[in-house]
């Protein structure tokens, strides 16, 4: 399969961008031969704007994307396979693209809160989690320490 992108790479773009931060940068020249675009190893850049498109422009949420399709990928291709002395084990390979997936969503996350794209809600609490408290107002509710009673 060709994975067709602008070769070399535009560091300068969020395209580029994913390439760089995911380390898709290597290409060979496309057969027949295209001036100004090459054969990725891994990922095309029509895929690449999908995966940006999917994450509203961030590169780091696009890359956690990818990630979370990678490991759907492994988890169906996945098998545990022992013969005599010899084992092969491939059913970890999803649960550690994941973890990747993640960490990359965490990234995004964070770059969120910097960009003040966070709610106010998520900064702090409106209650206290110690107290059985109620907005005032509002009809008594005591939902704290595993009881749910409405008084």
């Amino acid at each position: 399969m060709v994975n067709r992108g602008l070769a070399p790479y535009d560091p300068t773009t969020p395209t580029g961008h994913f390439r760089v931060f995911y380390g898709d940068v290597t290409y060979t020249p496309l057969d027949p031969e295209e001036a100004g675009y090459g054969d990725y190893v891994e990922i095309a850049d029509t895929e690449i704007e999908a995966f940006l498109n999917s994450a509203n422009g961030s590169v780091y949420r696009a890359i956690g994307n990818y990630y979370a399709q990678l490991a759907g990928q492994a988890a169906k291709a996945s098998s545990s396979i022992k013969d005599y002395d010899l084992t092969v084990d491939t059913t970890k390979r999803a649960t550690d693209l994941l973890n990747l997936a993640k960490y990359w969503w965490g990234l995004a996350d964070d770059e969120d809160t910097t960009a003040g794209g966070s709610d106010i809600f998520e900064v702090f609490g409106v209650t206290n989690a110690d107290t059985c408290c109620t907005p005032e107002g509002a009809a008594y509710y005591c939902g704290c320490r595993g009881r749910n009673v409405l008084f």
